[in-house]
């Protein structure tokens, strides 16, 4: 997967370039990748803590989620992928 370091300790960030800056958009944008059988549960809790589902189009590979503020993070799995 793009943008993830393995390490001996485990999973590391990793960071993409953007094209473009999009000041309308956080600057930060993080993708969880959880197992296919967790991604469920890993919504409902963003949601009961008062997050909402902006869009599932792409789901199962990912689902993209929204605070209050509006910065979004996206929920994703193996499952779906070109």
């Amino acid at each position: 997967m793009r943008g993830v370091r393995r390490s001996v300790s485990g999973t590391m960030p990793g960071f993409q370039r953007m094209d473009r800056p999009r000041p309308q958009r956080n600057r930060i944008h993080l993708d969880l990748c959880v197992p296919h059988d967790e991604a469920a549960g890993r919504i409902d809790a963003a949601l009961a803590a008062g997050g909402r589902l902006v869009s599932e189009r792409r789901a199962p590979a990912f689902w993209i989620l929204a605070d209050a503020e509006g910065n979004e993070a996206c929920v994703t799995t193996w499952q779906g992928r070109d």
